[in-house]
């Protein structure tokens, strides 16, 4: 939504009102708000009890406005059960008092209850689906829970009703724009100006849909005519600059610094636009006032983290990771041990491909930086990257001496181990780390991991046991136990029962998925296992281990053509840490070729449903 720094200035009333004043206000307003539909309202007269019994006469009922003006003082006063008995005498009055419902919705949502508040609103909707503000009021209570559809033909009706209706028109564009329905964004939006042709947002939007479709034509007329309406609006000259930059193959700076110059006239101290105006600077050989500029912005930096919070999600969110390590680069100079100008200065070395400049400014932040310590595991991985594996070892037990306690550096540094097939060292270090925290999952379903690696099954199946039993819903640990049992054709049923369970709570996870057919495999329920392996394949691009255990079914049902076509895509998917694998895989696509001689099954159709 587009803001301005335009404001309606509004004195406050004075917080307390004589009550006469106020009830003659009321009484004065509501006269002309359809409250009271039956005529004037009697007098009231003293009440019963001041008068002789023998000269009292009926008192004529207590009207609708009486109840909401009380209503009104009750709910001024705090006291809202009294104000919900109020206002509920006054509905008596006057059933068909639309805005009376509404406030006994707004009353009950403030009370803290939100399903009695959303039942009133359903059954108001429903009482009179022509009102807009109660289908609003709707919306506006069921706009998390409301099923999509029903809340589009809400919207839809709304806007059926009231055409001029602004919230629905952003409401229901944010919708479309969200799911990349750029066509019905484009209409509705189109729409929006028909009916509110002076209101700039809406011609906002409508170059937005058009900009999302890169229609930039259509786009540009949009936002001129939103700048047309609305001359100080920033925003759309934003845009008009991103139509510049992908209309053109040759980027023309000068119509770029032009409009820059116009944001810096209406907002001279807006962030985005410094910086970008440094860097085109920068570019075009304008070295004076980049340099000014970028002093400027460094010397800022020191103070202002959203100064360079912008330049982050201006040039590395946007991926523009050579324009970063220049703004970056340049704003350094003028503070070089700035901690945020240093890590995110590695950050676009490290995104731009360069980690030795990475590691060269990763180095500089200090202990103080609240990513320091994501720092020192991205420099270990960084030094492995550029093959400097006993560097990157070296850099983390550095820093584990430092600080032995510290989970992170343990859990990655055993990873190193791991990697160089130092297994013995990894789990030492593992349980190093576990004498501190002994019920540190994490820490736990690695050593098990390892111990399975080293060929220790029983102690693996143990440390697995250890992780279930401090939480029985890890369900990497669920999925790993049942794993292990099926691989080594154990306690089948317990394995079933095991994933199931993993997969309960990772629905959609394809390795979980991919040990639940594994087991039905090892059952010879050998359909059910096809089922289970080939939903985990497509969800992995046939990931090579999960294609080996697919193609292994699809033999066991006799469907030898799927079989060697699964076999063949997962060696071509295989890793170069799969060559025993891929072995073994070349070995039986060799002898499946030798038998294609032999008729196949007719292949078990593939339904989608589970066989359960």
């Amino acid at each position: 939504m587009i803001t301005t720094n335009k404001m309606t200035k509004q004195t406050p009333a004075p917080h307390t009102i004589k009550l006469i004043v106020h009830i003659c206000i009321l009484a004065a307003v509501l006269s002309f708000s359809g409250c009271n539909r039956t005529g004037p309202e009697p007098v009231t007269h003293a009440p019963a009890d001041a008068l002789p019994d023998r000269d009292s006469k009926p008192e004529p009922p207590l009207s609708a406005r009486y109840y909401y003006l009380t209503y009104l003082m009750a709910h001024q006063q705090d006291r809202p059960d009294h104000a919900a008995v109020l206002l509920e005498k006054a509905i008596a009055r006057d059933p068909d008092a639309a805005f009376l419902r509404r406030e006994q919705v707004r009353l009950t949502l403030e009370t803290g209850q939100k399903e009695k508040a959303v039942a009133l609103a359903e059954a108001l909707a429903g009482r009179d689906p022509d009102d807009v503000d109660n289908l609003l009021m709707l919306v506006h209570l069921k706009k998390d829970s409301l099923e999509q559809n029903r809340l589009l033909s809400l919207l839809h009706r709304i806007l059926e009703l009231d055409p001029e209706n602004k919230e629905t028109y952003l409401r229901l564009g944010r919708i479309f724009m969200e799911n990349q329905q750029y066509a019905p964004a484009l209409e509705l939006f189109s729409r929006m100006v028909s009916h509110l042709p002076r209101y700039y947002v809406a011609h906002f939007y409508l170059g937005e849909a058009h900009l999302l479709s890169e229609n930039y034509a259509a786009a540009k007329e949009a936002f001129l005519k939103t700048i047309e309406l609305e001359p100080d609006l920033v925003e759309p000259r934003f845009r008009l600059i991103d139509i510049l930059r992908q209309q053109n193959d040759d980027i023309d700076h000068e119509k770029i610094l032009a409009v820059y110059e116009e944001i810096l006239e209406i907002e001279p101290e807006n962030t985005r636009a410094l910086l970008e105006t440094a860097l085109i600077y920068h570019k075009t050989g304008q070295t004076d006032k980049a340099a000014y500029l970028f002093t400027e912005l460094g010397e800022q930096a020191t103070t202002s983290s959203r100064l360079v919070m912008t330049a982050v999600d201006t040039f590395i969110s946007q991926k523009r990771y050579e324009d970063a390590v220049i703004v970056f680069s340049e704003m350094r100079k003028a503070d070089p041990d700035n901690d945020d100008l240093n890590f995110f200065l590695g950050m676009a070395h490290e995104s731009n491909k360069n980690p030795e400049q990475a590691i060269h400014h990763y180095l500089k932040v200090s202990a103080a930086h609240p990513q320091y310590k994501k720092t020192l595991l991205t420099i270990g991985f960084l030094y492995r990257e550029i093959g400097k594996k006993e560097k990157a070892v070296a850099f983390l037990e550095k820093h584990h001496e430092k600080n032995p306690e510290d989970i992170d550096i343990i859990s990655y540094l055993s990873a190193f181990y791991e990697q160089e097939g130092r297994l013995e060292k990894a789990m030492d270090l593992l349980k190093k780390g576990l004498s501190d925290a002994p019920e540190n999952t994490s820490l736990l379903f690695r050593l098990g991991a390892i111990q399975d690696k080293a060929g220790q099954k029983d102690a693996c199946i143990a440390t697995m046991k250890k992780i279930i039993a401090l939480d029985p819903d890890d369900a990497s640990a669920l999925n790993y136990l049942g794993y292990t049992y099926a691989d080594l054709g154990i306690h089948l049923d317990q394995a079933r029962d095991l994933i199931k369970k993993a997969l309960e709570i990772k629905p959609d996870d394809a390795y979980i998925t991919d040990s639940l057919g594994w087991v039905y495999f090892k059952q010879k329920e050998y359909e059910k296992a096809v089922f289970y392996l080939k939903k985990a394949a497509d969800m992995t691009g046939y990931e090579t281990i999960i294609a080996s255990h697919l193609a292994d079914a699809y033999v066991e049902t006799g469907q030898l053509s799927k079989a060697l076509t699964v076999y063949h895509r997962a060696v071509a998917n295989a890793k170069k840490e799969d060559t025993d694998l891929v072995q073994e895989l070349k070995t039986k696509i060799r002898n499946l070729e030798q038998q294609k001689t032999t008729p196949e099954t007719p292949e078990t159709p593939d339904t989608g449903q589970s066989l359960e």
